[in-house]
């Protein structure tokens, strides 16, 4: 069973620019380790209430895409969670496997637009009590791009499980205190996830992140 939105992450061009980025919102980093075999460095800070996984990478790949890129999920249960959704027809990015950090088993496979979903089974948990000493209260919602909307609400609602927040102007789902929210309408974005929203005790400008996320900002 999937229990948790567990964090949002993907692949930075400069990890201390980033960290000075988030930090300035008031983020915590909650987990630091060097994974040798792929030389990448991950980081996992935490933004008021949600955990933000950023994964810089020693070698260069004139390839590679910047920015937050995937939604990372924890089950209690990877291999049966993952045939499932395969069954259903969702597409297979990455089977069952030991995750690279050693810590637990992880798996891809993408929701009905593409995005990235990551499973995780571990024992390890890195998130900590909310941090209120900064501006950010919550990781309010993380905007994804779903042009076909009906779609995505069958995939995060239903096959996931993730309960629907009735207050939310557009489909919301959530699990504890983080979400996604979907919309077939979102502005062009540079990024594979669209924007995060955060929950700030006062007016803030909306901004980017160093790699070209765009943050928006909404009072509590």
């Amino acid at each position: 069973m999937i229990y948790e939105l567990n964090h949002v992450g993907g692949r930075v061009r400069d990890l201390e620019a980033s960290l000075e980025f988030y930090s300035g919102l008031g983020a915590e980093v909650v987990d630091r380790l060097f994974m040798p075999n792929s030389r990448v460095h991950r980081v996992h800070i935490q933004l008021g209430t949600g955990l933000v996984e950023l994964l810089y990478h020693e070698d260069p790949d004139p390839d590679a895409t910047y920015g937050l890129n995937h939604v990372g999920f924890m089950t209690d249960d990877l291999d049966a969670d993952y045939a499932r959704l395969i069954a259903l027809g969702y597409a297979e990015l990455s089977s069952p496997k030991v995750a690279g950090s050693g810590q637990g088993r992880l798996a891809f496979l993408a929701d009905p637009s593409g995005t990235r979903i990551e499973l995780l089974q571990r024992s390890e948990e890195f998130r900590i009590p909310p941090i209120t000493a900064g501006p950010v209260r919550q990781l309010s919602s993380i905007g994804l791009d779903s042009p076909d909307l009906d779609a995505a609400v069958e995939f995060y609602g239903t096959h996931l499980g993730m309960p629907s927040d009735p207050s939310a102007d557009s489909p919301t789902f959530r699990i504890g205190p983080d979400a996604v929210k979907l919309s077939s309408s979102l502005p062009p974005a540079t990024t594979p996830i669209n924007h995060l929203v955060l929950t700030t005790t006062s007016p803030q400008p909306d901004t980017h992140d160093p790699d070209g996320l765009r943050v928006t900002f909404v009072k509590a």
